[in-house]
């Protein structure tokens, strides 16, 4: 099960779970373990996928609802969903899609 560090990880996870009508990777996340490395696989591409889109909102002037910005949820995020997937023995999984 992924550890998160600050309580609200989860709460900007599922922000833009429903922003960008992300079901697989939510589905990941909420069964508590990675199956396979496509799995793996498809958690980092959406993690990456995230924070392009999050930039782009921030770009559009759109408002968080906490006072943080999106950088700094962004990167607490990458530690806790990269050092998960390293955890679960999925680190060639993440290194591939960080080296792309």
């Amino acid at each position: 099960m992924i550890k998160y560090r600050y309580d609200e990880e989860p709460l900007y996870l599922n922000y833009h779970f429903k922003k960008m009508e992300e079901i697989r990777a939510k589905e990941i996340l909420d069964s508590g373990m990675l199956s396979s490395p496509d799995d793996a696989e498809y958690l980092a591409r959406y993690f990456w996928k995230m924070v392009d889109f999050s930039i782009s909102e921030e770009k559009a002037g759109v408002e968080l609802p906490w006072p943080e910005s999106r950088e700094f949820w962004n990167e607490k995020l990458m530690n806790s969903i990269s050092g998960y997937i390293e955890a679960e023995g999925f680190e060639e999984s993440w290194d591939k899609v960080v080296g792309e």
